[in-house]
C-alpha cells in the first residue's frame, strides 16, 4: 500500500505528449502490455525494478518512428525514438531520444478551435539502481540528466527520476511504473512546457524462465495507465493487453497486442513483432503498430545482446 500510495501523490497531469511507449521492441510488440513482464534493458523505461527479474547481462540498441495524427487529417509529423541500454541484475545504463509532439492544455488557439501542437525532442541519459526489500518485491530507480526543448527554442537541461515496483509470486507477475515524477518543464512558444506525470500498472503470467533470463515460454500481460495524458485528438488513458511466445527454447520470439484509449472508443491499436536469435548469443527483433486512426503507425527494430 506504500508503494502505491507513493505513485499516486503524482496523479494530477498536464500538458504532456503520449503515454508510455515508443521504447523497446519487445514492449510494443505486445501492446504495451510490459510493465509486469519488463525483463530486459528496456525495462529501465518501462519498470526499472524489472531488470532484477532478467539476464545476467543484456545490451540493446533500437529505434523507431511513429506518425501523429490530429483527427480527421493526414499526420502532422513524425515521432521518433532512439534507445540505448546495458543492463544487469542490480544495474543499468541507458540513453534514449525523443521527438514527441506536445499538445496545449485547452488545446484552442483563441478560440479558433484548432489545435495547438508542439514538437518536443529529449535526450535522455540514465543511471538505474534496484534494491530486493523482501523475497519477491523490488523495487527500482532511474534517474535521468533530460535535455530538451519546445521546436526551434533554446534547449534546457533537467534532472528527472523515474521509479518502479515488481512483485512476483510464483508464475504471477504484478508491476507499477511511475515517470517523469519531477515533472521537468521546457521553455515553449506560450510559456513554460512541463512534461506529464505518468503512473501505469500491470499484471502477467510468466509462467518459467528461458535460459536467456526471458520469462517464457508463454507469458500474457495487462496494463492500464492510472493518469491521463493530454494528446493530438484528446486525452489519452490507455490499457494494453498482450502476449509472447517462445520456440526452441528461445530461439524464436513471436508477441502479439492490442491497445485501446479507456477515455474514447476510437483509438484502438493493434501490435504485432517477432525475434529471431542470431549466432553468438544476438538476437534481432522487429514489430508493427497499426492503429484505426488515419496514418497511426509505429515501427521498432532492435538489435540485442543478452546472456
Amino acid at each position: 500500500m506504500r508503494i502505491i500510495a507513493f505513485f499516486t501523490l503524482f496523479l494530477p497531469a498536464v500538458a504532456g505528449a503520449q503515454t508510455f511507449g515508443g521504447i523497446g521492441t519487445r514492449a510494443e510488440g505486445m501492446g504495451g502490455a510490459f510493465v509486469a513482464v519488463a525483463d530486459d534493458a528496456s525495462a529501465v523505461y518501462w519498470n526499472p525494478a524489472g531488470i532484477a527479474t532478467g539476464a545476467t547481462f543484456d545490451f540493446q540498441i533500437s529505434g523507431g518512428l511513429t506518425p501523429v495524427p490530429v483527427r480527421g487529417s493526414d499526420p502532422i509529423d513524425t515521432g521518433s525514438t532512439l534507445f540505448v541500454g546495458a543492463t544487469m541484475p542490480v544495474l543499468g545504463l541507458s540513453y534514449h531520444r525523443t521527438h514527441t509532439v506536445q499538445v496545449s492544455p485547452d488545446r484552442q488557439n483563441e478560440g479558433s478551435g484548432k489545435v495547438q501542437i508542439r514538437t518536443l525532442e529529449t535526450s535522455n541519459l540514465g543511471v538505474t539502481f534496484v534494491q530486493s526489500v523482501v523475497s519477491g518485491l523490488v523495487i527500482g530507480t532511474t534517474a535521468r540528466v533530460v535535455k530538451g526543448g519546445v521546436e526551434a527554442l533554446d534547449s534546457r537541461t533537467n534532472v528527472d527520476v523515474d521509479a518502479g515496483a515488481m512483485v512476483s509470486a510464483g508464475s504471477i507477475r504484478v508491476g507499477i511504473t511511475g515517470r517523469n515524477l519531477r515533472r521537468p518543464e521546457f521553455e515553449g512558444p506560450f510559456g513554460p512546457v512541463p512534461m506529464t506525470r505518468q503512473v501505469r500498472v500491470g499484471a502477467a503470467l510468466a509462467p518459467r524462465s528461458l535460459p536467456a533470463g526471458l520469462h517464457g515460454p508463454f507469458s500474457l500481460a495487462f496494463d492500464a495507465d492510472l493518469t491521463r495524458t493530454p494528446g493530438a485528438t484528446g486525452d489519452l488513458r490507455m490499457a494494453a493487453v498482450g502476449g509472447e511466445y517462445w520456440l526452441g527454447g528461445g530461439m524464436v520470439g513471436a508477441r502479439a497486442g492490442v491497445r485501446w484509449n479507456t477515455l474514447a472508443t476510437e483509438y484502438q491499436a493493434i501490435s504485432g513483432g517477432f525475434t529471431v536469435k542470431l549466432p553468438r548469443s544476438v538476437f534481432a527483433e522487429g514489430q508493427l503498430t497499426k492503429a484505426r486512426e488515419r496514418g497511426d503507425s509505429e515501427w521498432n527494430m532492435t538489435a540485442r545482446v543478452t546472456f
